[in-house]
């Protein structure tokens, strides 16, 4: 099935998209592993913001198999840290970049919990990519982001669907009690599925709670720690890659983003 999508993903025009150079990453993960959906995300992440991480040191929070850690890397990132919590991904990125060619000294990854390991580090950009759904420390997640000096933040997340937001209305009370937008859906997710949370100190009988941002609390959030949000445009996306559409259907969908939050 992976090998039939990648092959309809090269065959897709003359023009060859980034990680149908690197295929290695189409299986050394369970989480999405798919040809249009990596490229799609590749657009979304790295090649618009290409010129900023040139040079620049990043963080890649939850780094999974290094696809983004690497991404960054071939973008011109002078180094790059992981975080994540799971051995056997950072021992299947280390192996996918030798594979590369990958210098080890422009990379390190740190095995852990990244409220537990991320201290005393300063990063010009800071990747959050599919995790910022998978915690309920959301706020003291970008507390320490910020503290990293951090001028550029990607956060790429699940999102409450837009027709369950609440529309956001000016002027808002400081404490508004009715009709508050700022909201985060409670979740329960397993540990032991790779594509959810991670064992951490909220974890019992075998589950974590997490939560589902709306857009708004994630605009609220970033405001009050002093970044500037902006979102990328999938709708337009889409509209100029259709076939991206079924590998992508949560931004398809209306229940992903991705947010770029800048130091104002």
């Amino acid at each position: 099935m992976i090998r039939h999508m990648r092959c309809q993903a090269i065959e897709q025009g003359n023009q060859v998209e980034f990680f149908n150079q690197y295929d290695q990453f189409y299986a050394t993960s369970l989480t999405s592993p798919f040809p249009h959906r990596l490229n799609g995300r590749h657009e979304a992440i790295i090649a618009r913001n290409a010129a900023f991480l040139a040079g620049k040191r990043v963080l890649d929070i939850a780094s999974h198999d290094g696809r983004w850690t690497f991404a960054a890397l071939k973008a011109g990132a002078a180094y790059v840290k992981g975080i994540e919590p799971r051995q056997e991904l950072i021992a299947n990125a280390v192996a996918t970049f030798d594979r590369y060619g990958i210098d080890r000294s422009r990379y390190d990854f740190a095995c852990g919990d990244v409220f537990e390991l991320l201290r005393s580090e300063t990063f010009d950009v800071v990747f959050c990519l599919g995790f910022y759904y998978h915690t309920i420390r959301h706020a003291e997640l970008l507390d320490r982001i910020e503290r990293t000096g951090a001028q550029l933040v990607i956060i790429d997340t699940e999102v409450t669907p837009a027709e369950d937001e609440v529309p956001l209305l000016e002027p808002q009370d400081a404490r508004l009690i009715f009709k508050n937008p700022y909201g985060i859906q409670l979740l329960r997710e397993p540990i032991d599925d790779q594509q959810m949370a991670c064992d951490d100190a909220l974890t019992r009988n075998g589950h974590t709670l997490v939560g589902r941002p709306s857009r708004a609390a994630i605009r609220f959030l970033a405001e009050h720690f002093g970044y500037a949000t902006s979102q990328y445009d999938w709708p337009k996306h889409f509209v100029a890659k259709p076939e991206h559409g079924d590998a992508m259907h949560d931004y398809h969908k209306g229940w992903r983003e991705t947010f770029y939050l800048r130091k104002s």
